[in-house]
């Protein structure tokens, strides 16, 4: 029996995807959410991304990480619990007081004018072989799409000025990725998003996709990503802080328990 928690660990309901959204990310492999934080949020979690990056002493220890202060509230925001039940979480090990799912790594970036990062890489998630992680499976009515990506964009972003790029559908190609669209950081084929600050952005990590140059003057690139999975598998070598983690909600600290199945669901505490 699937029982996701009704509430996340601020006490707010999960976001339900509608069937547009569930459409578009199983065809495309990628979704945008435009404006899911208030210009408020964004602008306290842009001044700690500035504090990691520039001023990191003035930050608590076991905070500094891109899951510490108010960027720990992104990890399971409502809209990643929706997002997250629909299409990677196991649910026969979620319950009211543990996740189906795990955060297995995350990092923030900030780039300036000119920085590239420029490097296709993933595709043909459906026939990735069982460890890989980087898998797409789908049968009719269900997906999972094991290692998936939620970067939150904490300044706008406009087309073609250095936002993440997808080679639209690949997360399903059956042929090889093509040199010339690989070679050619302009071709036709590569698709990416403009949106206002506090945007959510999810890709299956079975997706080809790269990062780009960004060439905004105006504003940096400011932007945190969360990668998900199912509680049995893990692929980056990434583990939180560990007084950080006992400072967290109980039901917060279960995207972080071990990557097993067996007797994985979380019991409602004693007394």
């Amino acid at each position: 029996m699937i029982s996701h928690p009704s509430l996340n660990a601020e006490g707010v309901p999960p976001v339900v995807l509608t069937e547009e959204q569930k459409y578009l990310f199983d065809t495309r492999g990628w979704l945008l959410m435009p404006g899911v934080l208030s210009e408020d949020e964004c602008a306290e979690m842009r001044d700690f991304s500035y504090r990691l990056q520039r001023d990191r002493e003035s930050v608590p220890p076991e905070h500094r990480s891109s899951i510490g202060g108010s960027l720990e509230r992104l990890i399971d925001h409502p809209a990643i619990v929706g997002f997250m039940n629909t299409f990677v979480a196991h649910g026969a090990v979620a319950s009211e007081y543990g996740y189906g799912f795990r955060l297995e790594g995350s990092f923030l970036t900030i780039r300036k004018e000119g920085d590239d990062n420029y490097s296709p890489h993933g595709g043909g998630g459906m026939f990735n072989s069982p460890g890989n992680s980087h898998q797409y499976n789908a049968y009719p009515g269900h997906v999972n799409a094991a290692l998936t990506r939620a970067v939150w964009e904490l300044n706008p972003v406009r087309k073609r000025s250095g936002g993440t790029l997808f080679l639209t559908g690949s997360h399903k190609a059956a042929f090889p990725f093509p040199a010339s669209i690989r070679d050619d950081r302009d071709s036709v084929w590569w698709d990416d998003y403009e949106c206002p600050a506090g945007s959510l952005l999810f890709f299956t990590e079975a997706i080809t996709h790269t990062g780009d140059r960004w060439t905004n003057p105006d504003w940096d690139r400011v932007a945190v990503f969360n990668c998900y999975n199912t509680v049995n598998a893990k692929w980056h070598k990434w583990e939180p802080n560990a007084d950080h983690l006992a400072q967290m909600p109980p039901l917060r600290r279960s995207l972080f328990r071990g990557v097993y199945c067996e007797d994985n669901d979380v019991k409602a505490p004693a007394g």
